[in-house]
């Protein structure tokens, strides 16, 4: 009987184990890989694998576009860049705040692996990501998110640069408050790969918390005009330039859809249901971070109402 529980105990850590693996690396261009993950809510089924990773590997070293949601899911894809270059990782750069791409850091600390930010996704880092690990923790449990801390960047720009890390030339591209304050996109010079970050999503609705929208939507046209040869969005499929348009309408329609609900007099609660966009049903995440969004633009234009001179 001992044995035998054993044996099922081992059996059910393996299980475990394979399923909070990191989705296996994508190879996109020669030394370009990204890492797509569920376009969901973090939980318990997906491990909070949600956000998308870049892994650049150039002539000397390895760079690191985000870096996951916990430890053990950065752990994990560092087992995988291992398999795939021996090559050591030399810079890890965090496109936005969100906690699905930042919670990675401290093993890199840990490392000795600096990691780049824009100064203001290090101040939001500073001022949410403790309460974002709590909210992880209860989210996906205690031995999920073991062994993660909040670490904030050791290299801050406070502007669009270009580095050069590893062998690869890197444009790191910022527009101003787009998607939320500090939000960058990477471009892979050889390759012509886009890394979004917060910029860009597709085929899953867009977190419009932070965003100014404005700013955001004259991003994507610059983004449009560089015309790279594939974007890794920070949540769904990597995609064609052709279809950015996609984002950008979300973005154009969304307050103009929500003044008219304003202006209905509809309440808070009924406000989602009279501001729908259905060519965007089928994305993920419509009907939980539409509403969302519908209420927080709802909540600044009645804001702005009661403030008005």
């Amino acid at each position: 009987m001992p044995r035998l529980c054993a044996v099922l105990a081992s059996a059910a850590l393996c299980a475990v184990a394979g399923a909070a693996a990191v989705p296996e690396p994508e190879q996109l261009a020669p030394g370009v890989y990204a890492v797509i993950a569920a376009p969901e809510e973090a939980a318990p089924s997906n491990h909070g694998v949600v956000g998308n990773i870049g892994i650049l590997v150039g002539d000397s070293g390895v760079v690191l576009i985000d870096t996951g949601t916990s430890a053990r899911y950065l752990r994990q894809l560092l087992a995988q860049v291992r398999r795939i270059t021996p090559l050591p990782v030399v810079l890890a750069i965090n496109t936005h705040q969100n906690p699905a791409h930042v919670f990675g850091n401290g093993v890199l600390r840990d490392m000795g692996v600096p990691v780049l930010a824009h100064r203001d996704t290090d101040a939001f880092i500073a001022a949410r990501c403790q309460r974002c690990l709590r909210q992880l923790v209860q989210a996906l449990g205690e031995a999920e998110m073991e062994g993660t801390v909040v670490t904030r960047p050791s290299r801050l720009i406070d502007g669009p640069a270009t580095i050069s890390a590893g062998g690869r030339t890197l444009d790191l591209l910022y527009y101003g408050p787009t998607s939320a304050p500090g939000a960058i996109a990477v471009l892979d010079r050889e390759s012509g790969t886009l890394f979004g970050g917060g910029m860009v999503t597709m085929d899953r609705i867009p977190d419009l918390k932070d965003a100014d929208l404005g700013q955001w939507q004259a991003a994507l046209r610059s983004l449009g005009r560089i015309a790279p040869a594939r974007i890794v969005p920070g949540a769904g499929p990597v995609f064609d330039p052709a279809r950015l348009p996609e984002l950008a309408g979300y973005l154009a329609a969304i307050r103009p859809a929500v003044e008219a609900a304003f202006l209905q007099r509809v309440s808070l609660g009924e406000a989602a249901a009279a501001a729908p966009l259905p060519a965007y049903r089928d994305w993920a995440l419509y009907d939980s971070m539409h509403r969302k969004n519908v209420e927080q633009l709802y909540l600044r234009l009645e804001n702005a109402y009661l403030n008005a001179p």
